[in-house]
């Protein structure tokens, strides 16, 4: 065991905190922390790579630092000169610094994970994963709630990864947890709403979209999975690579090129969405004389009335179903007369927005790398990341297709691949369930023909 003198100068803090706990340590691990000591010496007499000889001088730091506590703790049990208690408990808070310090670089997450946020994000994700799941047991959509299982099942693993961290923030398996799961979880995510977008082209009429109802899914989810792969790649290379104590800069490299391809397509997919908008509200809505103008005040296109129309305002109800809808597919007036179709393309919108955002701010914080200071402030985490995606999955939760389109998945994956949707049938009638309840209470002789009728 070390005397008083040895102790003392066996390590100095180089920052001094302004308040800490001082360290106890059982004095029955001594023998152990002596072997482990011997132990981490005899070893780096040998060895030849760095980061093997970083591991091992952690070892022997904190065995010592571990063995100084104990020595000057029995130093003060039995200590009556005032300089020599004084010396003892300095050599007590400076080996406490020490193993604060140890602990801080063994911190895989450079940070102190905040609690309250975590725990927050994680019951907003089980919420949310608990809805999707229940809505595959519920509804038909398929396509919709696999995606949404995946993709939310992720950002609830990812988040729980952070939650267990909390007891163990150097556990790779937590670290893992949660890296991996929240960078690939948007990717399903997407492809959920692709499927979405594909159907609203069916829904409105072909005619409005600049591809094919499918070559959105095929397209997109095509360089989703590519994104999903090399972001796989890339993470297993980096998790390899932080095990074995090398340099994970080429996995990390890997996971932006993932990061990149994804909002690349995200880009281009918002400029076909917009287009899509901008048709089903201003294709035809064409106006070429004065009294057009006047009561057709929204049929000019412009940014604000295109806002207006987005929001679906009260004002501009009446013009979507008096001069939009009957250019509209008619095979689908049902599903547009739900209350909440209307509002679906604000919906998705904001959806896709609040994603976009957040792969941009993951290819900013990875392009930082692992020391950068995105990913040691964790505000940015939980703002364009986790808030970002909890957005889009409570959206999702009232605009959920089963709400919007209905309990019997009219426009599926057939449907849109064989045409269907344009086909006319003979004598084939367009009234919708609702317009059938005014047809028959008017009675037969009603000749009075309804105006979304056409």
């Amino acid at each position: 065991m070390f005397d008083i003198s040895e102790i003392t100068q066996t390590w100095s803090p180089s920052t001094v905190p302004t308040s800490t706990t001082l360290s106890s340590i059982d004095p029955t691990n001594a023998p152990a922390l002596v072997q482990s000591f011997s132990s981490a010496l005899e070893r780096a007499f040998t060895e030849t790579g760095y980061y093997n000889l970083l591991s091992l001088s952690q070892v022997a730091r904190g065995a010592e630092a571990s063995m100084t506590i104990i020595s000057a703790e029995e130093v003060l049990a039995t200590a009556t000169d005032s300089a020599v208690q004084a010396s003892a408990t300095q050599a007590i808070f400076e080996a406490t610094v020490n193993l604060k310090a140890l602990e801080w670089d063994q911190n895989l997450f450079n940070i102190v994970l905040n609690r309250p946020a975590n725990i927050i994000y994680l019951i907003i994700y089980f919420i949310i994963f608990i809805y999707v799941a229940l809505m595959i047991i519920k509804s038909r959509y398929w396509w919709y709630n696999v995606t949404f299982f995946c993709g939310y099942g992720l950002e609830f693993i990812g988040f729980l990864g952070r939650v267990l961290a909390f007891s163990d923030d150097t556990n790779m398996k937590f670290y893992l947890m949660q890296i991996i799961c929240l960078t690939i979880a948007p990717a399903f995510i997407m492809a959920g709403i692709y499927f979405l977008f594909a159907q609203l082209v069916v829904i409105h009429g072909r005619q409005y979209s600049v591809l094919k109802p499918m070559w959105y899914s095929y397209f997109f989810i095509a360089t989703d999975v590519l994104s999903l792969l090399i972001q796989a790649g890339g993470g297993a290379s980096a998790s390899v690579a932080s095990s074995h104590h090398e340099n994970t800069k080429p996995g990390t490299n890997t996971m932006i090129a993932g990061i990149v391809v994804q909002v690349s397509a995200m880009t281009v997919f918002l400029v076909f969405w917009f287009e899509f908008l901008n048709r089903i509200y201003f294709k035809n809505a064409k106006v070429s004389s004065d009294s057009e103008k006047s009561n057709r005040p929204y049929a000019k296109r412009s940014f604000v009335n295109a806002f207006r129309l987005l929001l679906n305002v009260k004002a501009v109800r009446q013009y979507r179903h008096t001069h939009l809808e009957s250019h509209y597919n008619q095979k689908f007036v049902s599903i547009r007369e739900r209350k909440l179709f209307d509002w679906m393309p604000l919906a998705m919108t904001i959806a896709v927005i609040v994603i976009y955002i957040r792969c941009v701010y993951r290819v900013v914080e990875l392009a930082q790398g692992f020391q950068g200071f995105l990913i040691n402030h964790e505000v940015f985490l939980m703002v364009l990341d986790a808030l970002m995606i909890a957005i889009a999955g409570l959206i999702f939760i009232p605009f959920h297709p089963v709400w919007i389109f209905g309990k019997q998945n009219i426009v599926k994956l057939a449907t849109i691949k064989k045409n269907q949707d344009e086909v006319k049938e003979d004598n084939e009638s367009f009234i919708s369930s609702n317009q059938l309840e005014v047809v028959a209470e008017q009675g037969s002789d009603s000749q009075e023909e309804s105006p979304r009728l056409k």
